[in-house]
């Protein structure tokens, strides 16, 4: 079974003049004939509760079909992981599924994406992150077992055909058996600056009142982080603080080293003393509005960038039972 399985294809052969190259503006790169963007997803969750669904779509104005390629699928360990790593996808609203690897994907592969046409999409749902072929093999130490990166190229001979298709889409679910409980669209996307500023984020402010339940609900908000480190031969360092609404730092923490091709997932603020997936202490303490809330900005400032490589910062609050995708500002300075 195919995962492209919402249109189908026929091609044509036919002989056609040589053509001149296209002019491709930065970023797109000139790759044969056609200019290409390479676009990433640095925090694809499946498995344990989760999913997520890829979608790619080309507008009707386009002027042809607009390819779509797997180059690159790393686990959290990036490129200090070379063992087996897939994942098990099919098509929303249809039965079946199977478990594909980047060989598969690729250009060429059996089950890569490749061309579609202007006004249709491409549409697959990844419900697990695969560790052997069989999937059932648990992730090996240190990975987070449900969640992958992944880079995918965008090519066409028309480089407007490229500024005009959106990159590709996840939407990431959260799942209470098959019912949808959270749900955060994002696009898939590069930036190579030093700087990342969450402008919005709220926190509870203290300890005692941070991750406090009424039901299944926490009552005051809380945010997640994630940084992606793509192409760059070293890992990604630097800090992280949390300013107010001055631009006064408030508290500073370390980043911990993201190897190449590699990626990590934060709890701004831990839960528990010690908790490893905390940023800033559970006993953080932080300046409160009238509300109990701290209202301010994380910055993430990163060192080991190099001019080829790039990097993805994604933040999350979540509040109540609901969640959503908080803006992230790319800067050279903080």
């Amino acid at each position: 079974m195919k995962l492209r399985t919402l249109h189908t294809m026929t091609l044509f052969a036919a002989a056609l003049p040589a053509l001149a190259a296209p002019n491709c503006p930065a970023p797109q790169v000139l790759q044969g004939s056609d200019c290409t963007l390479v676009t990433a997803a640095g925090w694809v969750i499946a498995g344990q509760g989760t999913a997520t669904v890829f979608n790619m779509y080309v507008p009707p104005n386009a002027t042809g079909p607009v390819r779509f390629d797997f180059t690159t699928l790393n686990s959290s360990l990036g490129s200090n992981y070379t063992g087996y790593l897939g994942f098990r996808a099919g098509v929303p609203g249809k039965s079946g599924s199977q478990i594909v690897t980047l060989q598969d994907v690729v250009a060429g592969g059996p089950d890569s994406i490749g061309h579609v046409n202007p006004g249709e999409q491409e549409l697959f749902v990844v419900t697990e992150v695969c560790w052997d072929p069989t999937c059932t093999a648990a992730a090996p130490q240190g990975a987070v077992p449900n969640m992958f990166s992944a880079q995918i190229l965008m090519s066409s001979p028309n480089p407007m055909d490229i500024n005009i298709t959106p990159s590709p889409r996840l939407t990431l679910q959260f799942l209470d058996g098959n019912r949808v409980n959270w749900e955060g669209a994002e696009n898939l996307q590069r930036a190579n600056s030093p700087v990342s500023i969450v402008p919005n984020i709220n926190l509870g402010a203290t300890p005692d009142t941070r991750y406090t339940y009424t039901g299944t609900a926490v009552n005051l908000p809380f945010a997640v982080l994630s940084v992606t480190n793509l192409n760059n031969p070293n890992p990604i360092t630097g800090t992280v603080s949390l300013q107010d609404l001055q631009h006064n730092t408030i508290v500073k923490a370390t980043l911990p080293g993201i190897p190449p091709q590699g990626a990590a997932g934060f709890l701004v603020i831990g839960r528990t003393p010690g908790d490893p997936l905390g940023l800033f202490p559970s006993s953080t303490v932080l300046p409160a509005g009238s509300d109990g809330i701290f209202h301010g900005a994380l910055v993430i400032q990163m060192s080991g960038l190099t001019p080829a490589g790039f990097n993805i910062v994604r933040a999350q609050e979540y509040n109540g039972n609901s969640m959503m995708n908080l803006q992230v500002i790319h800067s050279p300075i903080p």
